[in-house]
């Protein structure tokens, strides 16, 4: 049977059942959850959802039927599914949510919880994204993330986010590296591209090594 993608529908009741109060306080809500799977997705390692359904949850969800359970498992399962197929498609990622960061260091955006939710997923499988071949460039091409996701503390993000315009400018590329991320860890050598330079990184690179790292 041919894989059928989340409509509307279907993605607004994922949507509400993650923001509901029969979740942990703590569960992702929409935008963390893809951001977290769109980050498994791009990991060449194998990731099962009986590892990765835990941390989307945080705790085991107070379902109301068996049927509601079901049915909200397989929902996260095609989600992942459509991510994976988006970025199998020569066709461009597109992000759940405008790409801007909040004014207000109280209040996220839904990029910024995206984001959030996208360095969730590395760290819990950054084994496989630092090989000692890959690390810079797996680093510089997660800037943009790391920037919006607003975790990090280390000199280059930092200067970027002093910046009104260079924060929007390299939140700007997320898309693009995303797509890029997937071709360096999941394609063969001659289709990987070739990382494009970072609004800072003619002034500051020195950092570059250890910017994949959580502060």
């Amino acid at each position: 049977m041919a894989h059928q993608p989340l409509d509307d529908l279907e993605l607004e009741t994922l949507e509400t059942f993650l923001e509901s109060d029969q979740v942990h306080e703590e569960c992702q809500n929409f935008v963390m959850a893809h951001g977290f799977l769109t980050a498994l997705a791009i990991c060449p390692a194998n990731i099962t959802e009986e590892q990765w359904l835990p941390v989307v949850f945080e705790d085991t969800p107070q379902f109301e039927t068996e049927k509601q359970e079901k049915q909200i498992l397989q929902y996260l399962s095609r989600l992942f599914l459509d991510i994976q197929k988006e970025l199998e498609s020569e066709e461009g990622f597109l992000i759940p949510c405008e790409l801007e960061v909040s004014s207000s260091p109280e209040e996220l955006s839904e990029l910024q919880e995206w984001a959030t939710g996208f360095m969730e997923g590395v760290f819990m499988t950054e084994a496989h994204w630092f090989e000692e071949e890959k690390e810079e460039v797996i680093a510089e091409l997660l800037l943009p993330v790391m920037v919006a996701s607003d975790l990090f503390d280390d000199e280059e993000v930092v200067q970027i986010r002093s910046s009104e315009k260079l924060t929007n400018s390299c939140i700007a590329q997320i898309p693009e590296v995303v797509t890029d991320l997937f071709l360096v860890l999941r394609t063969e050598q001659e289709k990987r591209p070739f990382p494009k330079a970072s609004p800072k990184k003619s002034q500051n690179n020195k950092n570059k090594k250890k910017s994949g790292r959580k502060a």
